[in-house]
């Protein structure tokens, strides 16, 4: 049903008729109408016939279907979700809603610019990565001295990132009870972009995890029961972990340090440069659905609040397998 061919519920009409009404441009009417007839059109016509206020089930499908299958530009479906996000707040003014459908979808976090296979890691360059960090290759006398304390730690984080897509904030806020046997990791995300979830670690990750914390001296060791993070700073000139003495904990390793700690070891391992904790959460989601992971268990893997931030990686997957 074209949106022309549809007409508007009530609740819709008197929206429009209270933003006359506060003298908005005919122009701005004019677009508002069409974005809310686009949503009703399909609702009405692949959904609920007599809906007259938003849910969001509906509004997730809807978003689904002009992402994923009409393709519409970012600028675009962002234009139509904050028509519909104003439309709620103004249906939950009048009462006619107890709360805002619409704040509970969640766009894809990107600009106009496509993801391309220049925004991964091929299987080529993880190996090559991999076999860098164990390696002790231009590393100076002194590095090469701190290498078994400093390899299991990188190492354990970067295998977090490219094969389980945690972003550098999870991992910055990861502590030492958040480590459940048998083989869990319990994600806390401290800024409410993901929710929390629990994670199941393969057989080599486990060992790789206790292999980093078997090497951290007893002294500055993260300890079970109080707060302690799970990954730790490291000194230099000391060659061991740091402990902070204004927390009495282990220091906790910042999210700038694990960027330049990403940093050194993709230029130790010859990959180009530009590289980051991004494109290596963009590969874990491009390889699970070249894998054939269902939408629904990588929504829950990833902590997303809806599937609509997955559209992306999904074309770049199926241009891959074409």
């Amino acid at each position: 049903m074209h949106p022309n061919e549809c007409s508007l519920p009530k609740p819709a009409n008197k929206y429009l008729d209270a933003l006359a009404a506060k003298g908005r441009k005919t122009s701005t009417i004019k677009r508002y109408r069409y974005d809310l007839l686009d949503y009703y059109s399909y609702v009405h016509e692949h959904i609920q016939p007599d809906e007259q206020l938003p849910t969001y089930e509906s509004l997730s499908k809807f978003f689904t279907e002009i992402i994923g299958k009409r393709n519409y530009k970012y600028k675009t479906y962002k234009r139509i979700h904050t028509v519909l996000l104003r439309y709620g707040a103004y249906l939950c003014e009048m009462r006619l809603q107890s709360v805002n459908p619409v704040e509970e979808i969640t766009l894809p976090e990107v600009d106009d610019d496509e993801l391309s296979e220049e925004d991964l890691f091929s299987h080529r360059e993880v190996d090559q990565l991999l076999r860098s960090i164990h390696s002790d290759n231009g590393l100076s006398e002194t590095q090469q001295k701190s290498r078994p304390l400093l390899a299991p730690r990188n190492l354990i984080m970067i295998r977090l990132l490219l094969f389980y897509g945690l972003r550098l904030q999870e991992l910055y806020g990861l502590q030492i009870d958040d480590w459940q046997r048998p083989g869990r990791l319990h994600v806390k995300p401290l800024d409410g972009e993901v929710l929390p979830r629990t994670i199941s670690l393969s057989q080599a990750d486990r060992t790789y995890l206790r292999d980093y914390l078997d090497v951290i001296p007893t002294p500055v060791q993260p300890v079970l029961g109080n707060e302690h993070p799970l990954f730790i700073s490291f000194d230099y000139q000391r060659q061991t972990y740091r402990w902070s003495y204004e927390e009495d904990m282990p220091k906790r390793l910042t999210i700038v340090a694990m960027q330049k700690m990403i940093r050194e070891e993709l230029k130790r391992a010859g990959l180009p440069l530009g590289r980051s904790a991004q494109h290596m959460r963009h590969t874990f989601i491009v390889r699970s659905l070249e894998n054939d992971e269902p939408l629904s268990s990588l929504q829950q893997k990833l902590g997303l609040h809806s599937p609509l931030v997955l559209q992306r990686y999904e074309q770049l997957a199926l241009k891959d397998e074409s």
